[in-house]
């Protein structure tokens, strides 16, 4: 079966399932979508580093109305 076909198949059964389904299978496109935009490496292991940071230290944050009194 060509790519084509595949894809009128797929649709056809997209009119046959249930809402949570649906909603399952739009997480995954939308996903799938922000794969290939391509966020650049370093901005993937900044968030990883921040993130760790975080889980070793979850006390250790900064309350955004003490920042802006600053400001």
């Amino acid at each position: 079966m060509d790519l084509s076909a595949r894809k009128y198949s797929f649709i056809e059964e997209i009119f046959k399932v249930e809402e949570a389904t649906f909603e399952k299978l739009e997480k995954v496109l939308k996903k799938e979508k922000l794969n290939k935009i391509g966020v650049p490496s370093e901005h993937k292991e900044e968030l990883d580093n921040r993130l760790e940071s975080y889980k070793e230290n979850p006390q250790d944050l900064l309350d955004w109305d003490d920042i802006r009194k600053d400001w």
